[in-house]
């Protein structure tokens, strides 16, 4: 018997088709009064398009690219297009495989990033791609580097190329585990000229391959020693008595009005020091309060330690190190030192500034001794590269000390130790000599002693340092009975000046 549908209407089941999906619909709708659609079978519901590839792992040589990746589902197929850029109008190469991997041969790099890839999954019409991906070529190990040229403050290499490599990276290091201040120039090309080197030092180098992001293992480390250029520079150290004190309630009434307080006497140390033109000044007897460098404008201060000061003009040189030296914590004797670099030529070179004990006598001259071969010990082991060495200061000691009558056992210990490592005084070395016959210690008194006895000195290497001249700055009036000093006198010491060139054959 038909049902009677709502609205009056009369339903047969008989007149429909129970196969048709339609049928079913209309069937529930009857029998519940809701319009229900059927699922579909699992082939209708199946979607057609393919998966997106997966867990994409690319691997690369200095020629190669090698792709793996997951079998996406519902895929037949994978397409892998490389291009050299994503905006690229073709592929360079192209590939359609059932497999899980491809392996590009005989590739070549590119400036920058070498190649992008992208894979697409296929079903028949219906495709999934991912987005592009980079891929870059390893670098091969560098080449070793060959010196082509240098001098002064330069140092110039080529090298062979280095496989898949679209650029270069050479760097310098003053020691051969390329630690501490490194040098790095990158550059294209199989060559570079590397600046800012200092003159007399020795360099480490190496060179190694870089392709965008990608950099190669350096190649081989050559090793050389950057010729100086010569280099003049006048030096001058000078005890400056400049916190008083060489003045004392022991001093006598003369010697206090010929050495009068510093602020006296500064203007007129800085004139007398000035007159001779130098372009380092080692000072003694100069601590913080005497402040000097107001008296040598142009000029930076370089290192300080327990009054003793190293100034350096400023146009000239720059200074690459420096610091204070324990020769004798017992007694309280230092020394300072730079390491200078002509702006110019590029040429290093170490000044050193000491001052040692006082008095004569054998017992001060051995300790004069021992001070001086620490003196020497210390500045060789900052001076790895053996750089010029110019040694000044207050030695506080000449050849009266080797005078046996008054010093029984007594030697010149500076002059001794130091000639052992052939260091010399400059003033043997000296083309021209000013005033070498006067005593550089001056006491204060007017009447010039002449015995050319000198406590302040400038030592140099008997090789490597030339000697222009040798002088000893000072303000004179000429009397009756002579040539005089002029009082009152900058310092109880008068400044020693040697005008050298450093660095050469």
């Amino acid at each position: 018997m038909a049902d009677v549908l709502s609205g009056g209407r009369i339903f047969d089941p008989a007149r429909f088709s129970m196969t048709s999906l339609l049928h079913r619909a209309l069937l529930a709708f009857a029998l519940t009064g809701t319009l229900l659609i059927a699922p579909a079978t699992a082939a209708d519901a199946a979607p057609k398009k393919p998966a997106k590839v997966t867990k994409i792992r690319a691997k690369t040589s200095t020629s190669t690219l090698t792709i793996h990746w997951a079998r996406p589902a519902r895929a037949k197929k994978v397409a892998i297009c490389v291009k050299t850029a994503p905006r690229a109008k073709s592929c360079i190469r192209k590939v359609r495989t059932r497999k899980n991997s491809v392996t590009f041969r005989k590739l070549r790099p590119n400036s920058g990033t070498d190649f992008y890839y992208r894979l697409t999954s296929y079903r028949g019409k219906y495709k999934a791609s991912t987005r592009w991906k980079k891929a870059n070529l390893r670098v091969g190990k560098g080449t070793a580097n060959r010196l082509v040229g240098g001098r002064g403050h330069y140092l110039s290499y080529n090298w062979t190329p280095v496989r898949s490599a679209s650029s270069y990276q050479i760097q310098l290091s003053t020691n051969h585990r390329f630690s501490g201040r490194v040098i790095q120039a990158s550059r294209r090309g199989l060559g570079a000229k590397v600046t800012g080197l200092n003159g007399g030092m020795t360099y480490h180098a190496r060179v190694r391959g870089v392709n965008g992001t990608v950099k190669g293992a350096w190649g081989p480390v050559t090793r050389t020693r950057l010729a100086a250029v010569p280099s003049r520079v006048t030096v001058a150290t000078y005890n400056l008595c400049g916190e008083d004190k060489c003045r004392s309630a022991d001093s006598g009434a003369w010697f206090l009005r010929n050495v009068p307080k510093w602020a006296v006497r500064k203007p007129l140390a800085g004139a007398v020091v000035r007159s001779g033109s130098p372009d380092v000044v080692l000072t003694q007897e100069s601590a913080t309060k005497t402040a000097f460098h107001t008296q040598l404008p142009g000029f930076s201060r370089g290192a300080y330690k327990s009054a003793k000061t190293i100034y350096f003009r400023s146009s000239r040189f720059t200074a690459l190190g420096g610091g204070g030296l324990t020769l004798d914590s017992g007694t309280g004797r230092y020394a300072t030192w730079n390491l200078l670099r002509d702006r110019r030529t590029g040429t290093a070179f170490i000044v050193a500034n000491a001052h040692l004990e006082p008095h004569k006598g054998a017992p001060r001259d051995e300790l004069r001794l021992k001070q001086t071969a620490r003196l020497i010990s210390k500045v060789n082991a900052i001076n790895p590269h053996r750089l010029p060495v110019v040694w000044g200061g207050d030695f506080n000691s000449n050849e009266s000390n080797a005078n046996q009558s008054n010093y029984p056992g007594g030697f010149d210990a500076p002059t001794q130790r130091f000639a052992r490592h052939g260091i010399v005084n400059s003033l043997a070395l000296a083309g021209s000599v000013i005033n070498a016959e006067l005593n550089s210690a001056n006491a204060g008194v007017p009447v010039p002693k002449a015995n050319g006895h000198h406590v302040d000195a400038i030592f140099v290497p008997s090789s490597g340092i030339t000697v222009e001249s040798w002088s000893m700055p000072a303000n004179f009036i000429q009397t009756e009975t002579g040539r005089e000093y002029s009082t009152p006198f900058p310092s109880d010491h008068n400044p020693v000046v040697a005008r050298l060139v450093v660095a050469t054959p």
